[in-house]
């Protein structure tokens, strides 16, 4: 058996790139998609360039796909009202598998499908979603729990109503999506659409993920174990948790810039995108 891999198909979506060929322009032009966070994302007074809290973040800039991340749920068959209840990076991995299999020639329409598996690095970090449904558990019992200290004599019934609000303004619950909050179900979602029945996972590796993902693949044809192997990584977590953690370790670049292998290098910038690859054996 030849220990020969090649990438058959690939498929993207990048700050600045909705497809590999803009992000290859990009790349050859030297073009910065960094930006400061878009409007909407989160509320401004989280931003202070003097921040020292796990509430404040000295910076603002990071890549952003905002601009062209969509999705059409019906071509995938999922119910418009349930998007708000799954977290970007199982739609838009999705997505990018499907464009991925059809720049391949859509193998999985004449390969079996127990021959095929996906692997997608994922780290596990809080996502909107799962963010907000801590929130409608834990923060609103702490809510009402400061109240109850603050204000002696305040009575349950008033309680309920602040606990109410307060859940109220996180959204809609729709407990039939909480399947979507799930994050190792990124790629099981893939598997699912496509009937790919090979294995199905996601590895969590830190920044290394993705490359994880693709050593997987190809041990899993090297091993024949597989066919044919749809590897990548997604990364779609701009949620404030993860923000506050790299600003607590002071690795985000005050400066918002990278410079990779500069003296003045002062940091790190987070940016968010997903990739895949369609691997074969030669």
């Amino acid at each position: 058996m030849t220990d020969g891999i090649a990438i058959v198909g690939l498929a993207g979506l990048f700050p600045g790139a909705p497809t590999i060929d803009a992000l290859w322009r990009n790349v050859v032009g030297g073009v910065d998609a960094i930006s400061d966070v878009p409007d909407g994302r989160w509320d401004p007074v989280f931003f202070d360039p003097d921040a020292k809290g796990a509430d404040r973040f000295y910076c603002r800039r990071g890549g952003f796909v905002d601009d062209l991340a969509t999705f059409d749920p019906l071509a995938f068959g999922i119910m418009p009202n349930a998007l708000d209840a799954i977290e970007p990076d199982q739609l838009l991995a999705l997505a990018a598998a499907s464009a991925a299999l059809r720049d391949a020639g859509d193998p999985h329409e004449r390969v079996d499908p127990a021959r095929i598996s996906v692997v997608l690095g994922r780290g596990g970090y809080l996502g909107d979603g799962v963010a907000r449904l801590d929130q409608r558990v834990r923060t609103a019992q702490q809510l009402v729990e400061a109240l109850r200290s603050l204000v002696p004599g305040i009575d349950d019934d008033r309680l309920d109503v602040v606990r109410a609000e307060f859940q109220d303004r996180l959204g809609p619950e729709r407990p039939e999506s909480s399947i979507g909050l799930v994050p190792n179900l990124a790629a099981s979602r893939i598997a699912n659409r496509f009937d790919l029945r090979g294995p199905a996972y996601t590895v969590d590796a830190a920044c290394a993920s993705s490359l994880i993902a693709v050593d997987h693949g190809v041990a899993a044809l090297r091993s024949g174990a597989v066919d044919v192997a749809l590897v990548g990584g997604v990364h779609h977590c701009h949620d404030l948790t993860l923000w506050s953690v790299f600003c607590q370790l002071r690795a985000l670049s005050p400066t918002g810039q990278i410079r990779p292998f500069s003296a003045d290098a002062d940091g790190i910038l987070i940016g968010e995108g997903t990739g895949m690859l369609v691997l074969k054996r030669l």
